[in-house]
């Protein structure tokens, strides 16, 4: 009962990923909101904070790795 339960809710929230995806699309190529985004001069472009975090931890890493020796 445990395993049909786990599916429904998979596939309950593939369906949202779906829903908000296809609000996405439509919201993107709506003129007026393309509008604002020139007039905002907003970037499409996206970068996780999360990545540049690990990054810079990594790097933490590695340079006091080399101040050990």
């Amino acid at each position: 009962m445990q395993n049909t339960h786990i599916v429904v809710q998979a596939y309950t929230h593939t369906h949202k990923i779906e829903q908000l995806e296809q609000q996405r699309i439509k919201t993107m190529s709506d003129p007026k909101f393309q509008q604002w985004m020139r007039d905002m001069r907003v970037s499409q472009l996206y970068t996780s904070r999360e990545l540049i975090h690990n990054a810079n931890r990594l790097m933490k890493q590695y340079t006091h790795r080399i101040g050990e020796e």
